[in-house]
């Protein structure tokens, strides 16, 4: 007798987590509906699962229904990680993620829902898309009482596909490598496939910890600058040398970066309001982590992962 295919919905399926959390989910045989802005093309790998497309974005009650229809669980991670205000941060980060769990909560029969939110979130006060990431887990959380609720705080993630930490390998091949001064600075990251699997992990339990998830590579105590730009010059054969950023400068590059952006319209990642978070010393994943997950990528073994991937890309040269 065969099972009924378990659906599940996702938020943020075309970004670079995204793409990696759905093939893992048709892989398992899990349908999939996603949410897309643009016209996406067919799929044309073998996987267990089908996948449907369905156009339309956080601010469309009618497209948010539509996705929702017939899901067993969601899995919400759209969102911003930059914007010209604050305002903007809220719209996208708070209000969208408020639409979408009040929507599945109000279901005849309310799916598990995974809130895919961000270490950033424990500090709220730092920074507008911290404080917006904040107020979707309070949205997410006051819903408990109707529906399944989980919400998974990652630190800083990393692996194939992921276009920011490529920018430093391509420092680190180069020789050298920048990264905030901060004195004492420890943070903890995570390859993208132990995130994926700490995701599906969540997805069948029930019984919600009633806290958010904080996760990472187990690396005890998280990681410092040095031991990530050696790390690096490892996966690459080199040996870069690490160039601190004192706090005037990142300020500096903040304001010109928040200046440019609103000349032209084109929200940066590097922007005045992000300098706090990136100069705060402590993003080591302290609370609860998801029960009966491992982390299986180290950081030597998700760096030469990472690097090869780009090299495949022809985005960085081979060292070998």
């Amino acid at each position: 007798m065969s099972h009924p295919v378990v659906t599940i919905a996702v938020t943020g399926a075309t970004g670079f987590i995204g793409q990696h959390l759905v093939r893992a989910l048709r892989r398992d045989g899990a349908g999939v509906k996603a949410l897309t802005r643009r016209a996406q093309p067919s799929t044309p790998e073998n996987l267990l699962g089908p996948l449907t497309w369905v156009p339309g974005s956080l601010d469309d009650d009618r497209a948010i229904g539509e996705l929702l229809a017939g899901c067993d669980g969601v899995i919400h991670m759209a969102g911003a990680i930059k914007a010209l205000s604050r305002e903007h941060f809220l719209r996208d980060n708070t209000e969208g993620t408020r639409r979408i769990a009040a929507i599945a909560a109000g279901q005849k029969n309310p799916p598990r829902f995974i809130y895919v939110s961000s270490l950033a979130a424990r500090e709220p006060r730092l920074s507008a898309y911290a404080a917006s990431k904040r107020e979707g887990e309070k949205a997410v959380a006051a819903l408990r009482p109707k529906m399944s609720v989980s919400i998974l705080r990652p630190p800083a993630v990393y692996g194939p596909g992921d276009t920011e930490t490529l920018r430093l390998f391509a420092m680190a091949a180069r020789g050298f490598a920048l990264a905030p001064s901060v004195v004492n600075a420890r943070f903890s990251i995570i390859h993208v496939e132990d995130l994926v699997s700490a995701i599906l992990n969540l997805m069948p339990l029930r019984d919600d910890m009633g806290e958010p998830l904080e996760i990472d590579d187990g690396q005890p105590g998280g990681h410092d600058w040095p031991g990530v730009v050696t790390a690096a010059g490892h996966a690459l054969q080199t040996t870069p040398t690490l160039i601190p950023i004192p706090a005037m400068a990142m300020y500096l590059g903040g304001a010109i970066g928040s200046l440019v952006a609103q000349v032209t319209g084109r929200p940066s990642i590097l922007s005045w309001g992000k300098v706090p978070e990136l100069l705060h010393p402590d993003w080591v994943a302290q609370g609860p982590s998801v029960p009966g997950w491992t982390p299986q990528w180290d950081l030597a073994k998700g760096f030469k992962n990472t690097v090869n991937w780009a090299i495949s890309q022809g985005l960085l040269k081979s060292y070998s």
